[in-house]
């Protein structure tokens, strides 16, 4: 359910002064913001003025978004997994769209609905869950999921479920951030097919909850995570109902984490040559390491046995 209290139905606006206030509040029992530097009202921001920020990356999907929407998102239905203190979900609801943002983290999300509340953002709501519990009876349907460094914080096999999860609740298309593996080291199999990467320690084994719920840039609560190589990334979207994939460059992007679009359409029948309708796409796969030939052959040989 939302977080809303008695304070978030009020009518009238919270005063600059007031919102200073509970500001501080908040810092006091969660600890200060550390990723997004949002302007609640003249002179009050959640960091200070001149503090840096990270809202390059928000401006980054805004634009993606509208870019994407034929520059509409007044009006859109987005879903933030993972929304932390909020920084995207809260700028959307500013641009006119309706959001609901879910968040894993008690303190976050209290920082972000808090944030909501001063921005009196009512079509906004700001959720505690788990995305692994994503659904579309719960939640509903959403022109745009916005899955920013979420599936690359998750271990097998729940990125893989979650990711069709996404594509169950996604009616246009979803933006999607992710670490990538560089080599794959591993293999986990979903629904018969193999996919590539490589483990990532998120936690320590000894980690108590309170201790990793307390690290806000890592999982929520798996000791580790698996991160899919490029290959088995497309893949993975492709098997989950998304139909097209478009990489959203940014000369800022880093490219260990890249930026997907994955658009929900329906597969076209060609009318001009029909043979190829029955003719499903193969797919992605992961490239085979050159065979080695003569000297080099006779080393390996030598080493297996």
């Amino acid at each position: 359910m939302p977080l809303l209290d008695s304070r978030a139905m009020r009518k009238t606006p919270m005063t600059p002064e007031e919102i200073a206030r509970r500001r501080d509040e908040i810092v006091a029992h969660h600890g200060p913001w550390r990723v997004h530097n949002l302007q609640l009202a003249r002179n009050v921001s959640t960091m200070g003025e001149g503090v840096p920020e990270q809202e390059t990356r928000v401006r980054r999907a805004v634009q993606t978004v509208s870019d994407l929407s034929a520059s509409r998102v007044k009006g859109l239905r987005i879903l933030d997994l993972g929304c932390g203190e909020g920084g995207f979900a809260l700028e959307f609801g500013r641009q006119g769209a309706e959001v609901v943002a879910i968040e894993g983290r008690f303190a976050l999300a209290e920082k972000a609905d808090f944030a909501r509340e001063a921005l009196g953002l009512r079509h906004v709501s700001i959720v505690r869950g788990d995305v692994r519990r994503l659904s579309a009876e719960e939640h509903g349907f959403f022109d745009v999921v916005l899955a920013l460094g979420i599936l690359d914080r998750l271990d097998a096999p729940a990125v893989f479920d979650v990711a069709k999860r996404v594509g169950s609740v996604c009616t246009g298309f979803a933006l999607i951030e992710a670490r990538l593996a560089a080599r794959p080291r591993a293999t986990h199999v979903s629904d018969g097919i193999a996919f590539r990467g490589a483990p990532q320690r998120e936690h320590a084994a000894t980690a108590s909850r309170a201790q990793r719920l307390a690290s806000a840039d890592r999982s929520l609560d798996n000791e580790r995570s698996f991160l899919l190589t490029r290959v088995s990334m497309l893949s993975l979207l492709a098997r989950s109902g998304f139909s097209s994939i478009a990489e959203a460059l940014d000369p800022l992007a880093s490219e260990e984490s890249p930026w997907f679009a994955a658009f929900k359409g329906r597969r076209v029948a060609l009318l001009s040559a029909p043979q190829v309708n029955a003719v499903f796409p193969p797919g992605w796969e992961e490239a085979r390491p050159p065979t080695p030939k003569g000297g080099m052959a006779r080393l390996l040989g030598r080493a297996r046995r």
